[in-house]
């Protein structure tokens, strides 16, 4: 796992792909830095400058994915890694690995903006760890979601696009349920269509039976056991569900200064969950 860490980190730097990232995302930064706490003359880094990271993210996390197993598939190197003496998971969490420290080497460079903040004002430090905090987990949640589109597709662009409309829906769809009618009949409608969208999801992917079934009949049975026996916990039961799973929501409550061990527990199983999906896709791939 070291040697392709490694080999991914430096090919970030010997193409322009790092540098690119590193630029653009430490400039916008700045820009909001410059615009809220030097025109406007506040020290709230953290509500303004690092709130505004969600927008950033949208251009410059498909940038350092979008290459990751795709580039691989395209230069048809994928069959040396499969190949090689390495596990399945170690490629994947080598190379999401090395797209996290170019990750973390851009929030070290921001870091300097509320040092030099602190020079002309009182900063709120423990709200500022907060938010750095919340950026580093939803960025991070954000970059899992990136290697897995990578996993699925074969060109770096169309990865690129594809996790930029995902992030796009990802967004909206907080406001966009608010719109859904709030009766819990229609929740169910709408869980069991998403499980059957996870079930031939399944299927497309290791065209196998009896994953499809279980992973297709086993939720849609809880969910309809469940809704014969206390239908009321479906009422608005599309925006809640929106709302405990937005990586966004979660989000905001660090940049507010809210620290919460159930948003770190969230994003972590998330991110691991990505990873396996991404090991199992790869895997399949691997032994056809």
């Amino acid at each position: 796992m070291k040697a392709i860490y490694l080999k991914e980190l430096k090919s970030y730097f010997q193409s322009m792909i790092g540098y690119i990232y590193l630029a653009f995302f430490t400039v916008a930064i700045g820009i909001y830095y410059i615009y809220y706490c030097v025109l406007n003359a506040t020290t709230n880094f953290s509500y303004y400058v690092l709130g505004s990271v969600s927008t950033i993210f949208l251009i410059t996390i498909p940038i350092l994915t979008m290459k990751l197993i795709s580039e691989e598939k395209r230069q048809k190197t994928d069959q040396l890694l499969f190949t090689a003496p390495v596990r399945t998971w170690e490629i994947i969490v080598g190379k999401y690995l090395a797209s996290l420290t170019v990750f973390v080497i851009s929030l070290l460079l921001i870091a300097l903006f509320p040092l030099m903040l602190s020079l002309f004002g009182k900063v709120n430090w423990p709200m500022t760890a907060s938010g750095f905090l919340g950026v580093f987990l939803f960025g991070s949640g954000l970059m899992a979601i990136g290697l897995l589109i990578s996993c699925v597709k074969e060109h770096q662009m169309v990865a690129a696009l594809l996790s930029f409309a995902i992030f796009i829906v990802m967004y909206l769809l907080p406001n966009i349920t608010d719109m859904f009618p709030s009766s819990g009949i229609f929740t169910v409608v709408f869980l069991v269509i998403l499980a059957l969208l996870l079930a031939w999801l399944f299927y497309s992917e290791t065209k196998d039976i009896r994953i499809t079934l279980i992973s297709g009949a086993a939720p849609i049975g809880i969910i309809v056991g469940m809704y014969v026996w206390k239908s009321e916990i479906f009422d608005n039961g599309i925006s809640n569900i929106v709302s405990w799973f937005s990586l966004l929501d979660r989000f905001n409550d660090f940049i507010s200064g809210v620290l919460n061990a159930s948003s770190v527990v969230y994003y972590v199983s998330f991110i691991v969950a990505s990873l396996f999906i991404g090991t199992q896709i790869l895997e399949r791939r691997r032994w056809k």
